[in-house]
């Protein structure tokens, strides 16, 4: 059993991690429309202005 739930942790923690890795580079090649006004987004969500 407790193998079992590892191996599921294990699984949605390598799908969450592959979203956020092609997510990532999704961003890079893809800019959003509001980036090309000069301000980029952080991580936590705050305008950032260049």
């Amino acid at each position: 059993m407790r193998d079992m739930l590892k191996r599921i942790v294990l699984v949605i923690f390598v799908l969450l991690l592959l979203t956020a890795v092609s997510g990532f580079f999704y961003m890079q090649q893809h800019p959003l429309e509001g980036s090309k006004s000069g301000s980029i987004l952080n991580f936590s969500g705050q305008s950032v202005n260049k």
